[in-house]
């Protein structure tokens, strides 16, 4: 009967290599969106204040054709004029027009 004396140290060798290559890891820290951009501003006020379910679009489906006569509307509708600060207003076409709009 032959003795293999590298078969228990080269396995614990292996598990030695292998341990510290499956326990790294990385943080990432990234800043939440502000609400200075106009992008995230126009994505939060649309979808609370246009598109949630009491709002005025709950049932509305927007596609590229349909968000510029929403577009359109944004500017002419009273009552969604009411509804949203100029601000908020011209955030939520900045918004559509980049979602809608071509990639780049």
């Amino acid at each position: 009967m032959k003795i293999r004396f590298f078969g228990i140290p080269a396995l614990l060798l292996s598990i030695a290599l292998a341990l510290p290559a499956s326990i790294a890891s990385a943080s990432i820290n990234m800043a939440p969106p502000s609400l200075d951009d106009p992008y995230h501003l126009g994505k939060v006020t649309y979808h609370r204040k246009l598109a949630c379910a009491t709002c005025p679009l709950s049932d509305t489906v927007l596609d590229a054709a349909k968000a510029e006569d929403f577009i359109q509307q944004l500017c002419s509708d009273q009552q969604l004029m009411a509804l949203l600060s100029e601000k908020e207003s011209s955030a939520v076409v900045h918004y559509l027009e980049k979602y809608f709009g071509p990639r780049e």
